[in-house]
């Protein structure tokens, strides 16, 4: 009778398609389109909140950094939603100008938001998804809040200098940084990429406060 009454179950299951099992639902597709347009959107403001800093008063600047500061809030509010729920987006699904807003937004927020997705961003870099150099420019950020030596010599500061001067914050192994540079997509040299950003650089100058979190 027992052998019976589970022929039954199993053939009833069998009819229903699913007895016992859990229901797979279909993955929500991405929309990458409407991502895109607003990541370009957040890249035109992140850019635009920045524009005219050397024409800057000394006596403005705080207020300037405080709209900064504030737009950059936002931008790190809608940013981090995308992030959570679809990770790091592959630059060929969302364009060029989406990428680079969505790497500024995260180089632009506190240490903890860097340290959080960094390595989302060097896995698509490392497939050709998302930009090398921009995954290098946040290692050194990360780094220089770490009150760590930076590696490719792309963060620039007056925070490691007594005078107050601007230079490039102090390297690791500074004599092969040109060769990590160009590794990774820099076409400038780490002295060039000092004139352009007008800091001196001293390829053996050490930190002043080592291991201490500027942020």
């Amino acid at each position: 009778m027992r052998k019976a009454v589970s022929l039954l179950l199993l053939s009833w299951c069998s009819i229903m398609a699913g007895c016992g099992q859990t229901e797979q639902k279909a993955p929500v597709p991405v929309p990458y389109d409407v991502l895109s347009a607003e990541l370009e959107k957040i890249h035109d403001v992140d850019q635009s909140v920045r524009q005219g800093f050397n024409d800057v008063k000394e006596e403005d600047r705080n207020a300037f950094f405080l709209k900064m500061r504030q737009v950059d809030s936002v931008n790190q509010l809608q940013v981090q939603k995308i992030l959570q729920q679809y990770g790091w987006l592959p630059k060929s699904k969302i364009g060029k100008k989406a990428s680079d807003g969505l790497f500024l937004v995260v180089q632009h927020a506190p240490s903890a938001v860097i340290e959080k997705y960094l390595p989302e961003l060097q896995e698509m870099a490392q497939k050709g998804e998302a930009s090398r150099t921009s995954a290098a420019m946040m290692e050194d950020r990360l780094l220089m809040f770490q009150g760590k030596k930076q590696m490719y010599g792309t963060q620039a500061t007056s925070m490691n200098r007594e005078d107050g001067s601007n230079g490039i914050w102090p390297i690791a192994d500074s004599k092969n940084v040109n060769a990590r540079r160009k590794a990774v997509g820099f076409r400038e040299t780490v002295e060039e990429y000092a004139v352009l950003l007008n800091a001196t650089y001293n390829p053996t100058e050490e930190l002043l406060h080592a291991g201490r979190m500027i942020q």
